[in-house]
């Protein structure tokens, strides 16, 4: 009997044997079936920035003579010739009186007037893609009767900010 436990034990040594080295096998071999897959694509591309257009048309300087009311008329639009703004812009308009005298102000925007709080409007818009124009009309009322002269010095601004509409 001890022979056959012997063989026996022989054998279940010898098959021990052999999964230990089959799973050592596998364990060697299979890490490179399961290897990482690296893959390097080099590719390049060009990117257009939207190019924005905003034009204030408008004499630059007007005489405000204090007896009667003077009109500024200017424009803001989205294009130059035939160029036009890839992108709509909001903006808004802001007076600015340097001058000693007292002045009122009041602006209509295509014939219909625009509210003013203090000297500023509101956030306005301008499309793009395609030909977008707003037609101003500043009237500068000098409140003072009658005009002095040495009142009327100093400057008038009109400021336009514009910056992009965003996009969502």
């Amino acid at each position: 009997m001890k022979i056959k436990t012997k063989k026996a034990i022989n054998i279940i040594l010898v098959i021990a044997l052999i999964i230990i080295v089959v799973l050592l096998l596998l364990l060697l071999f299979g890490g490179r079936s399961f290897s990482k897959f690296r893959k390097t694509i080099n590719s390049s591309g060009v990117a257009e920035i939207a190019k924005p257009i905003f034009v204030v048309d408008g004499t630059e300087n007007i005489k405000i003579d204090g007896i009667q009311d003077t009109v500024y008329s200017f424009s803001v639009k989205n294009y130059d010739g035939s160029e036009i703004s890839d992108v709509a812009l909001k903006y808004n308009i802001e007076i600015i009186n340097d001058s000693q005298a007292d002045l009122r102000f009041e602006l209509s925007k295509n014939g219909e007037k625009v509210e003013l709080t203090n000297n500023k409007t509101e956030v306005m818009f301008l499309n793009g893609i395609s030909q977008d124009k707003d037609d101003y009309e500043l009237r500068i009322i000098y409140n003072n009767n009658p005009a002095i002269v040495d009142d009327i010095s100093g400057n008038v601004q009109i400021k336009v900010e514009a910056i992009q509409n965003e996009v969502i």
